[in-house]
């Protein structure tokens, strides 16, 4: 269900309620790929007699030659996003990193057992570059003042590379020239 539309009982609601286990989602076929780089909820208003919202959700995503569903993390390997406080505020959440994806499912999350609705929409564009995955070899840490790993990169580990994936060769951020400034607030010596 999209934001700010509300026929037909106006959200998504999943057939059981949801807690830490994330069991229920709702997933979105995109038939392309595309490049998301936020993602917007809204809770159940249901001309005005709705009281369902979801506080936090996890997203994970596909795109073609993944053999599994990824789970989407943030830059601090954080996994569950903030999601609504009520029926009807529209909540954005920028994502860092952004997904590469066809597929995107939202799991909404709570602590606690609790019955959710939820309408959501995707923010990005398609994506036309054509590259779906690189190889690399892994990064170096070197102490705490260097740390030249791609945490961002949701492939595969095999020995000292990368495989089948995507990272920062493609999530359009420069970094300095000087790689021991912190331009983006993320630490010394991280390029992310």
């Amino acid at each position: 269900r999209r934001l700010k539309v509300d026929n037909n009982g106006g959200a998504w609601c999943p057939k059981h309620m949801v807690s830490r286990g994330l069991k229920e989602y709702l997933q979105i076929d995109l038939l392309k790929m595309h490049v998301i780089t936020a993602i917007k909820t809204q809770g159940r208003f249901g001309k005005g007699q709705g009281r369902e919202y979801t506080e936090a959700y996890a997203l994970e995503y596909w795109r073609p030659g993944f053999t599994k569903w990824k789970r989407w993390k943030n830059t601090r390997d954080n996994e569950i996003l903030s999601g609504n406080i009520n029926t009807y505020s529209e909540v954005e959440q920028a994502l860092q990193p952004i997904i590469f994806a066809s597929k995107i499912r939202i799991y909404p999350y709570s602590q606690y057992d609790r019955t959710v609705c939820l309408r959501a929409e995707i923010i990005g564009c398609e994506w036309e570059e054509g590259l779906i995955s690189y190889s690399i070899p892994k990064g170096v840490i070197r102490g705490v003042e260097v740390d030249l790993s791609d945490r961002t990169y949701d492939g595969e580990g095999e020995g000292d590379r990368l495989v089948h994936g995507l990272g920062q060769l493609v999530d359009g951020q420069k970094g300095a020239d000087n790689f021991r400034i912190d331009i983006h607030g993320f630490g010394k010596g991280e390029l992310l």
